[in-house]
């Protein structure tokens, strides 16, 4: 009963993004399928019940020819330890080739990112210019000439499983100002 459920829910999430994407295609045309060539680059903080962690999460979107992945490097997150307050960086990484992330062309200049986990599932939304680029694209032999420029805009929300808390937390992601 399990498998039955766990496929239909996988047949219907694959039926919603076909249609989606069918849905964008006619509306803004082929072109607007084509994920940019770059890279995107953001830091936020964690927003929970009106407080900010101290944790600095930066999170780089790399997209090459269609397919992209997603490294997140974690900083300052502490944990009690015997000896007192520790951290470690966390770095994690997901792609569209594993299956774990998720990117779609919502727009003109915005995409919509989701990664997941086992038992946390994070959505961003990226707003960003774009610039045409065919000479590099020529001289490195990738697909399209439209890359990433900059990034204009940014949010994104968390939904997880906490083991430790025994119940479903969430929280909102905070960009950090400036460079």
């Amino acid at each position: 009963m399990k498998v039955y459920r766990l496929l239909l829910g996988l047949l219907s999430n694959l039926f919603f993004i076909t249609i989606s994407v069918f849905i964008i295609s006619e509306t803004y045309g082929a072109d607007f399928k084509e994920l940019p060539n770059g890279q995107l680059v953001v830091a936020y903080q964690q927003l929970s019940e009106g407080k900010l962690s101290e944790s600095i999460h930066e999170i780089s979107l790399l997209c090459i020819s269609g397919q992209c992945s997603m490294t997140t490097l974690t900083v300052n997150q502490c944990w009690d330890a015997p000896e007192g307050k520790s951290f470690f960086p966390k770095i994690e990484r997901t792609s569209t080739d594993e299956g774990n992330l998720i990117v779609i062309a919502i727009e003109q200049g915005v995409i919509e990112v989701e990664e997941r986990y086992s038992a946390s599932t994070f959505k961003y939304r990226f707003k960003y210019t774009t610039r045409a680029d065919s000479s590099f694209s020529a001289r490195v032999g990738i697909r399209g000439n439209l890359c990433f420029k900059d990034l204009i805009g940014f949010s994104g929300a968390v939904v997880k499983q906490s083991d430790i808390l025994n119940k479903v937390i969430s929280w909102d992601c905070v960009p950090l100002k400036g460079r």
